[in-house]
């Protein structure tokens, strides 16, 4: 008869417990205590979030302010919190620091990845790269090409918004503007994309892809005898 195997101390087992899951535990514990009551661990959440601002301001891209409302009422929620988190001092507030540091960097990081967002697929106002920005003195069935150019990488777009504006060459006249309207298509998408623009109208058009270049043709239709000035007074690249 064999002799029974005594039983195991399931307590003392390194492989029920592990030193490994001991020390992960101390190791976690004093982290926590430091975090929700060292002085200095108080600055942490407000040191992010004010590090996540000046970031964004460095490589803040054009467009409307709107589409930054997600960031800012992100921004606000974690400064808010973080300055709270500061203000806490007595050691029995530990429950409402964890909150309010927990709170702070959720809001700095969903803050942050809703600005990358905008600043990767947001509108960027791209008048200023239009050229020619004034075409006068244009007849009926004069063309003009416009082109627009980005220069940074991370300003392409796969769509366009183009505002024009077709107004009297000489103001003194008789008004043309109401017989007048330009015929605008895109000469670098290859799609067959084409728009009868009224004066002060807005045209969109789908570009194909992400490009940095795009060229328009417009062809000015206005009535015998009219000379007319053509300018883009809005060009936005956004995507769709």
């Amino acid at each position: 008869m064999s002799t029974p195997e005594p039983p195991r101390d399931i307590h003392n087992s390194p492989t029920t417990h592990g030193d490994h899951s001991i020390a992960a535990g101390t190791i976690r514990n004093v982290v926590i205590r430091w975090a929700l009551q060292h002085p200095s661990a108080s600055w942490l959440p407000l040191l992010l979030a004010c590090a996540a601002v000046v970031l964004a301001g460095t490589a803040w891209p054009d467009g409307p302010a709107a589409q930054y409302a997600l960031w800012g009422t992100l921004t606000a929620v974690s400064l808010g919190t973080a300055t709270a988190r500061v203000l806490v001092r007595r050691p029995d507030d530990a429950r409402r620091a964890a909150v309010l540091s927990l709170a702070s960097v959720l809001a700095t990081v969903g803050g942050w990845l809703a600005f990358r967002d905008v600043a990767t697929h947001g509108e960027i106002d791209a008048t200023g790269t239009v050229t020619p920005q004034v075409r006068r003195s244009l007849a009926d069935g004069a063309h003009v090409t416009l082109t627009l150019h980005t220069t940074a990488p991370e300003d392409t777009r796969n769509a366009l918004r183009l505002t024009l504006a077709i107004d009297d060459s000489d103001p003194a006249a008789p008004t043309c503007r109401p017989d007048s309207s330009a015929q605008v298509s895109l000469l670098s998408s290859g799609l067959v994309d084409q728009h009868e623009v009224r004066p002060g109208d807005t045209a969109a058009f789908s570009l194909g892809g992400q490009v940095s270049t795009v060229r328009i043709d417009i062809r000015l239709v206005t009535a015998r005898g009219c000379l007319m000035d053509l300018r883009a007074t809005r060009a936005t690249l956004y995507d769709e």
